[in-house]
Formats: structure tokens, sequence, C-alpha cells
């Protein structure tokens, strides 16, 4: 019996992730992640969705990684108990479904053993997600009536070593249906022999599909006698992989949705700071694009809040507030909730963006937006439509203290009063990690997305030598010159700047428009 100091063990949901793309999660698993103090997840589970967790949960990768890997199942379950008993929600995030090749059985007794409660959310396997992605039916009334999901790697029950007694092959290869079979490729030479060997005919179709669901899913069918030496032909394809065996493939559609996606297979490096970033990708994601985020910049608060602080006290005397850039705008409204205030103080002010995306930052605030410039954007442009607005006035301009002081400067020289409202910092990264350098160099080489100057001048000191063979695309004109004066000639500007107009740019490129 629990002592009455002792706190209770907090829940433990063992979640499936589903087969790669992270929206093809359920709203239950999407609701969990959000509150997750900590989660443990497999090495396979598209770390995308860790993004849904809040900044302070504990997150550990306990994958596997193949035999002999860095995490035996037993290890997991220590951690997964552990964690119920420091946290009041702990997320074990498997690939797939839960139930299926997942050793959720083993998690699940020693929860029961322990004495701490759980709760078991289902995903989407790959094997009933790989026929919307591929085109190719895994039942169909003229070729195959049933499915058999096989496991082509079994383990003993510490993990360290294979183990396939309980795989008949005798009665696979007399199987009426089609065979899905998960975690084959390390053994393929084995089992396609034995299938073979068991009596299934060497001239049965196959079809291997790698990474199901994501930006970089890769096909290769070939029948099941060439498979070893199709997969030797391929070295780069590696795991997850889930292959189809049977007539069924010969039933594969000619035209695939997923694969028709406009930017399906391009790629793209997004240098914008993290927030921004994510919300470019997944706008890119739609349209069936792989991005990389590779912050150049990070976003950090200001050193000392006393000079927007200042500005926001101001707001009832001030006649106009120029805000500079989309992460100006959240921090204004962030520190003006902190102070205990809401839109209504800018009732006596007008408001000036520098450009489309910064005035459509201020929306979920409630402000609409007085002056965005009409004859271009950037700080050039809104002082060419501000000028003979601000004689005389008191003018707080919201910025960072490392961007230009254009603005600043020329105001200042006509206005009444001109506050300096300094609302973040922007703090140059230091690197890109091996996985960000891989992408870059992987074939075929990427686009590189700038947004603004200072992104651009720090994306291509930390490309080196390689800014100038990647093509660029750029938000503005201002940032093509920067581009341009760096040595980066493959540029290709947007029309406006907003991301609208990026994500239309990009699909414009690859159609060579």
């Amino acid at each position: 019996m629990q002592s009455a100091d002792q706190p209770l063990p907090g829940r433990v949901y063992l979640v499936g992730a589903g087969p790669g793309d992270p929206r093809l999660i359920t709203l239950r698993a999407w609701q969990l992640l959000g509150k997750a103090d900590a989660i443990l997840y497999d090495g396979l589970v598209n770390e995308e969705l860790l993004e849904f967790a809040p900044r302070n949960c504990v997150k550990h990768c306990v994958g596997k990684r193949g035999h002999g890997g860095t995490w035996q199942q037993a290890q997991i379950n220590d951690l997964m108990t552990e964690m119920a008993r420091a946290h009041s929600c702990v997320v074990r995030l498997k690939g797939g479904d839960t139930g299926v090749f997942a050793r959720t059985a083993e998690e699940v007794e020693r929860l029961e053993a322990e004495g701490i409660p759980y709760e078991i959310v289902p995903g989407i396997t790959t094997a009933l997600a790989v026929s919307a992605y591929t085109g190719i039916p895994i039942t169909h009334r003229d070729w195959s009536s049933s499915i058999a999901l096989v496991t082509c790697q079994g383990q003993a029950a510490d993990g360290s070593t294979e183990s396939d007694e309980m795989v008949d092959w005798d009665a696979l290869a007399r199987f009426p249906g089609t065979l899905l079979l998960y975690m084959g490729i390390a053994s393929a030479t084995r089992w396609s022999r034995n299938l073979i060997e068991a009596g299934k005919p060497p001239s049965t179709p196959v079809a291997m599909i790698r990474k199901c669901s994501m930006p970089d899913q890769q096909t290769l069918c070939c029948h099941l006698d060439d498979v070893p030496a199709t997969l030797e032909s391929h070295p780069e394809f590696k795991p997850p992989v889930i292959t189809i065996v049977g007539d069924v493939v010969r039933a594969a559609s000619h035209r695939t949705w997923f694969t028709e996606q406009p930017l399906f297979r391009a790629k793209f490096v997004i240098t914008s700071p993290l927030e921004q970033g994510r919300v470019l990708r997944d706008m890119l994601a739609e349209q069936g694009a792989q991005c990389e985020l590779a912050p150049a910049i990070e976003i950090a608060p200001p050193q000392s809040w006393s000079s927007l602080d200042a500005s926001i006290e101001a707001l009832a005397d001030t006649d106009w507030l120029i805000f500079s850039s989309v992460h100006g705008v959240q921090n204004f409204f962030q520190r003006l909730h902190q102070l205990g205030h809401d839109a209504r103080k800018l009732s006596q002010t007008r408001v000036a963006a520098v450009g489309a995306s910064t005035a459509h930052a201020m929306l979920p605030f409630g402000i609409r937006c007085d002056l965005v410039p009409q004859s271009g954007t950037g700080a050039e442009a809104l002082w060419m439509d501000l000028k003979s607005l601000v004689v005389d006035k008191c003018v707080t301009v919201v910025r960072a203290p490392e961007g230009k002081k254009l603005l600043l400067d020329r105001i200042t020289g006509i206005a009444s009063r001109v506050i300096d409202g300094e609302a973040y910092r922007q703090q140059p990264v230091t690197h890109w990690p091996s996985q960000a350098m891989a992408f870059i160099e992987s074939s075929p080489l990427p686009t590189v997305l700038a947004t603004s100057n200072r992104i651009a001048m720090r994306a291509a000191e930390l490309l080196g030598d390689r800014a100038t063979r990647l093509r660029w695309l750029s938000i503005s004109g201002s940032v093509t010159a920067t581009l341009h004066a760096l040595g980066c000639t493959r540029v290709t500007t947007s029309r406006s700047t907003t991301f609208e107009s990026l994500v239309q740019t990009a699909l414009e490129m690859r159609d060579g428009n």
C-alpha cells in the first residue's frame, strides 16, 4: 500500500505516432503530447511530433538501432516506470500503431506489475497507410481478399539476438492474400529465399516502400527472386521500409496523389527563426516539399524591457507606432499583456508596418495596420509613405537593436519625439547541426530560403563556399541585393513579402516559370 506522504504515480500513455507524417497522428495523441511532462520516443518516430510538447517537457529517445542497439526493452521499461514516478503525464511514443510489432504488451505488463495507471492510444500502422501513399491496393477483389502482417526481425526478450522460429514460412508461402513485411531490409536475402523455398513463385511481385508518407518516400519494385540484387544496387535504401508481397503490386495506380504534389521531392532549407520557420515549413509541406529547419538567427528577449515598457506607457500620447518585423509585433503585444493592458491601449495610436507579413501578424491581437508601404517593402519604402505623416509627431519604432536604424534616424530629424522600443534581440546561430549539413549536401541540392537581410548574411556565412553553389529564394528585393553582394547569383525573388507569395514563387520555380 502506498504511504500517505508518497506521491501517486503518474499515468503513462502508450501512443501510436503513425507512419511518419506528423499530421497523421490522432487527435488524442496530439492532446497528450500537448500536456506531456515526459516523452519516451522510438528512434523512427518523426521528431517533428515533439514540437507539440511543452517547452519544459523531458524528452528521451529510446530507439533500438538494429541488433545490439543502445536501448534494450528492459531498459525502456525501467525508464518508463522511473518517469511515471517523477511526472504526472508520461507519453511513450511508438512508431505506427501501438498494437503492431511495438512490444506494447511487455510494457503494459511492467506497468501493471508496478501499479502504474496507463492508457493505450492506437495509431495508423504503416501497412494500413501504405496503400494511400503508393496507389498499391493491399486488398483487391480480383487479386487479394486478405492480408498478413509479418515481422522479419524477431527478437529475444532482451532485444539482443534475432529469432524467427515463430514465422511459418511454409504457411506464408501458401497464403492466398497480400503479405506486408515489417523490418525486412537487413534480412531481405533470408526471407525472400525462405518464401521461394517454401513454394512462393519467384516471379511474385514485390514493392518495397521507404519512409512511407514522408516527402522523401521511395518505392522499389521487383520480383521476389530479385529482392537481394535490387537492394544491393540501391545501398541508400535504408529503414524504415515496409514490403508488399503479392499480386496486388500489379494493380498499382499509374498516378498517385502523393507523388504528384507540386513540390514532391523539392527540398528547401528554411533559415528563418524557429517559430516563423515552422509556419513556412508547414505551408511548403502542404505542397509536398521536404524541408529542413536551419535557423540562421535566434530571437531572444531584449536585455532590458525598459525602452519597450516606456513606449507602452506612452501610447496615449503616441501618434504613430511602427513595427519593423513580425518578431517585434509578437514581443510588443506579449509585453503589453504582461503589463496588464490589451489592444485598447492603442485606441489613440496609428500603426504602420514595413510589409504585409508584419501587418498580418497584428491581426490576432485585434489590430489592423493603418499604413503598409504601397510602392514596395522594407524601411525605405515605408519611409517614403510615412515621412509627411510624422512631422512634429510622437513616434515609437519597435525593433531589435541589431537592426538597421534607417527609420529611426530619419524620423528623429522631423518628429517631435521618438521612442526606440527595443522588443527583442537577434542572435546569430553559431553552427548548424550535422543533420542540417547532411541535408544541404544531399542530392539534389536544396533551395535556401532567406526572409531578411540579416538572416541571408548569417546563412551565407554558415554555408561558406556552398552559398554560391546553391539556389536561393528571397522574400524581397532588398534581401536579393544582399545575396548578390555576397556572390550568390542563383536567386529568385518573391513578388511580395508574405509567406504565401514565397510558396507561390517556389511553385513557379518548380514549374520553370
